[in-house]
């Protein structure tokens, strides 16, 4: 049985969105809809979508900070990815 269990994102433009996660992921991803003007000349481009993709990763714990069960799970955003 896969363990779902809190999380939080911290940092980023999705900071303190809290979530649930199954087996301690180590990436989320966070997408966000960009609006699209059009195409060349303006012309409407039809089916096309835009997204901001931003990458969370899992927070390790310090070794003595306490925490484990029930704590939840922290994800950090990574300002270097994508």
């Amino acid at each position: 049985m896969t363990v779902r269990e809190d999380a939080v994102l911290v940092g980023g433009p999705a900071d303190g969105v809290r979530l649930v996660v199954a087996g301690r992921p180590r990436v989320v991803q966070v997408t966000y809809p960009c609006g699209v003007e059009g195409g060349p000349d303006g012309v409407r481009v039809e089916g096309v979508r835009v997204e901001g993709v931003y990458v969370y990763r899992r927070v390790l714990r310090e070794a003595g900070e306490g925490g484990g069960a029930g704590r939840g799970v922290r994800y950090g955003f990574d300002v270097a990815s994508p």
